[in-house]
């Protein structure tokens, strides 16, 4: 019996504070002095109508009622489920729909019986355990004549259960809110024909034998609108729906506390609702109507954690990023990683953490880290906070760099914080992504202005990779504002750099020609010709995708004199000069420029170069192929194509290797095997769709659409170009608008 199960015979006598109070047919000794509270304790069949704004769960209660199956063939082999989430997850009132329904259809002739365990009040004097259900739970079940000594009741339950097992009347019994596994275990039948529901925001099923375990996860975001609808009692535009939706983390009670306040309020539109929960630090105040709040529920949870458990919980709200490694954690924890991996698992076994997007790695719910940052600025002195979030950012700055180094070089001596190879990097570094952006914020906030442009400029080049502009520009305003801040004109000249590739990637040349000039400009001021050179080059290549090849010579030719024969941009000088000549039919001397680039990138380990290279020297060849009509340079020139797709995959560069299926599709449509050709330009298509790269789609469907032509499918043919000159419409394509506009106005 554990020491909260207090129950004494009748000739208990009370001593001090402590005082005896009868209900029903039990005696309880209640510490703190206060009335004890009677257990609740209802048949299932007595409470009322099934309720009309019910929403989703449809997969939940199919599990469910697979489980309520009590007896013959298809039958649980498991009497218990239980129900474990968060609190305001929507476990009782799903708990207790599946169970009416399956009264409803008469499952449970034995009889069916809900009990309100309260093992989350504030007061823990108010939890139930078996002692204190037995005899109501024995009434709720229609009988009368219950022993009277109280060691009695227990086993005259059990041999109830038992008697109607033998005349096959299953029953069913769901135990809410269960905290501890003692106020279950007791209340378990023996016979398997029996059901048990158990609700909980603990992992207790683990300590029940033999139990199921659901977890409840939030709603989905439509269901999640329907549940603000039918709370709400009115209809509700679908966008502003879904941004309320969001606000509340689609989690049932904060969309049930929404609806209500809009039901309460008919003048209160849901986009004003929504306005005003934008803001964080007053979401879970707006989460409260009436006596009902979202901040309560999770107040349950919290305190009763003790206190390291507490005061990790109360770290994790402090993390940059919503998806965070142990070690963060253990950082942020000020301790070791295995105790934050414990208390990590602790946490998550409350559900006041969820498994994060990988192993080792946990996030929380929004409403929950919002609710976790209060009780750290009311706790937590700002000295503790801040260097908390100093040691994490940190370290998320020191791997960043050593990451970032595998881009474009070949380390050979990291620390203990790097990395094995190039691919574990790049799957870091994919991880980390939006945590390194947060962080970069976070940095400054901090005014640790040296780190926050340093991991500015670390993501930078892998968020070009993937295609993710906007996250790319958002750090880049960070990190440049962080240079300015620190005064440091190096780091300030990177970053315009970076802005300047940014635009470039984006198609934006005019943009990205201003902000490589004030790159150039700077680096010059500092004498630094190595930043210079690389800012040239990178103005060579804007400007020649703007203007023309002849515009983008003199910076090239400025920067390859500034690096020299073996300066640190000679490779990438090379590769451009190489461009230059492939773009201006010097199709011989472009591939004798490109080898030389091609070896010196592969010399460093600059496999994003290396790609560049590859690609621009397999496209040279094809063309002087297609030129001197020579199948066998045409392989040649695929098999260099080939090798830039794999190395793009190396950086994961989406877009990189898109283009590279673009160019052999290219080849083999002037080759005229247009079968190829559209294999080549589906891959294409494919990899600039999942790149949200709308300039590379329209070239490719620029390119479909030519090829279906050729190949007699005009409307087909047409149907491509139109879409191709939908989505180049924004983008300074002039040759490529005309020759479109040429083949519909002749097909």
């Amino acid at each position: 019996m554990s020491d909260s199960e207090r129950y004494v015979s009748l000739d208990a006598q009370a001593s001090g504070q402590s005082r005896i109070y009868q209900a029903g047919r039990d005696l309880y000794v209640n510490e703190s002095g206060n009335p004890a509270v009677p257990p609740t304790v209802i048949p299932l069949s007595q409470t009322g109508r099934m309720r009309g704004d019910f929403v989703g769960r449809d997969g939940e209660i199919e599990r469910i009622f697979a489980h309520l199956q009590p007896q013959g063939e298809g039958a649980s082999v498991s009497s218990v489920l239980v129900l474990s989430g968060l609190g305001g997850i929507g476990k009782t009132e799903l708990a207790t729909r599946a169970a009416r329904l399956a009264v409803d259809q008469n499952r449970f002739p034995g009889g069916a019986v809900s009990v309100d365990l309260r093992g989350y009040e504030t007061l823990s004097d108010l939890s139930v355990y078996p002692h204190q259900v037995y005899s109501p739970l024995l009434k709720a079940l229609g009988v009368d004549a219950i022993d009277p000594m109280p060691e009695n009741v227990g086993p005259q339950f059990h041999a109830e259960l038992e008697k109607r097992e033998g005349a096959k009347l299953p029953v069913l019994i769901l135990l809410d809110n269960a905290r501890d596994p003692e106020q279950v275990f007791s209340l378990i039948p023996d016979s398997h024909i029996h059901r048990v529901i158990v609700t909980s925001r603990n992992a207790i099923a683990p300590l029940l034998p033999g139990a199921i375990n659901v977890r409840l996860d939030v709603l989905s975001p439509g269901d999640a609108v329907s549940l603000i609808k039918v709370k709400a009692r009115r209809e509700l535009p679908l966008a502003s729906g879904l941004d309320l939706a969001k606000l509340c983390g689609h989690l049932p009670l904060a969309l049930s506390v929404v609806g209500a306040i809009l039901a309460s309020d008919p003048e209160l539109s849901v986009a004003e609702l929504a306005g005003e929960l934008t803001q964080e630090e007053q979401r879970l105040e707006g989460l409260e109507h009436e006596n009902v709040a979202v901040r309560a529920a999770f107040e349950r949870s919290y305190v009763r954690l003790n206190e390291f458990h507490a005061a990790a919980f109360r770290s994790l709200a402090l993390a940059p990023g919503t998806d965070i490694s142990v070690e963060v954690a253990a950082l942020l924890l000020d301790n070791q990683e295995l105790k934050a991996r414990r208390a990590l698992r602790h946490l998550l076994n409350c559900h006041l953490v969820e498994a994060g997007h990988g192993p080792g790695r946990w996030r929380m719910h929004d409403l929950v880290r919002l609710y976790a940052a209060e009780q750290a600025q009311r706790i937590d002195s700002k000295e503790s906070r801040d260097a908390a979030q100093v040691r994490a950012v940190s370290y998320l700055s020191d791997r960043a760099e050593l990451a970032a180094e595998w881009t474009n070089g070949h380390p050979r001596n990291q620390s203990s914080y790097g990395f094995r190879d190039r691919s574990a990097a790049m799957e870091w570094l994919a991880t980390e992504a939006s945590n390194l952006v947060a962080s970069a914020e976070v940095a400054a906030e901090l005014e640790e202005f040296d780190k926050s442009a340093d991991l500015s400029a670390s993501v930078v080049p892998y968020l070009i990779n993937v295609a993710d502009f906007s996250s790319s520009l958002s750090v880049l305003s960070i990190g440049i504002e962080a240079a300015k801040r620190s005064e440091d004109r190096s780091r300030l000249a990177g970053a315009y750099n970076n802005l300047g590739i940014t635009y470039t990637s984006m198609r934006k040349h005019r943009d990205a020609v201003r902000w490589f000039n004030k790159s150039v400009a700077i680096a010059r001021s500092l004498g630094d010709r190595g930043a210079e050179a690389k800012a040239l080059i990178n103005l060579s290549g804007a400007l020649r995708d703007l203007v023309g090849v002849e515009a983008g010579m003199e910076p090239l030719e400025r920067a390859l004199r500034l690096g020299g024969d073996r300066g640190e941009s000679e490779g990438f000088g090379l590769t451009n000069a190489g461009i230059a000549l492939r773009e201006s039919g010097r199709f011989q001397e472009a591939e004798k420029v490109l080898r030389q680039a091609l070896a010196i990138h592969a010399r460093k380990g600059a496999r994003k170069a290396e790609a560049s290279t590859l690609a621009q020297l397999g496209t040279t060849i094809m063309q002087r192929a297609t030129r001197e009509l020579n199948p066998a340079l045409l392989q040649e020139g695929a098999n260099y194509l080939g090798a830039a797709i794999a190395a793009y995959r190396d950086v994961r560069d989406r877009q990189g290797e898109a283009m590279c299926f673009l160019n052999l599709g290219n080849a083999f449509s002037l080759a005229a095997n247009v079968k190829s050709a559209l294999e080549y330009y589906q891959s294409a298509l494919e990899l600039s769709r999942e790149a949200g790269d709308s300039h590379g789609e329209g070239m490719i469907m620029a390119a479909i659409g030519l090829a279906l032509v050729t190949r007699g499918e005009k409307a087909r043919g047409r149907s491509a170009l139109k879409e191709a000159q939908r989505l180049l419409e924004p983008f300074h394509e002039p040759g490529r608008k005309q020759l479109i506009a040429k083949h519909l106005k002749g097909s």
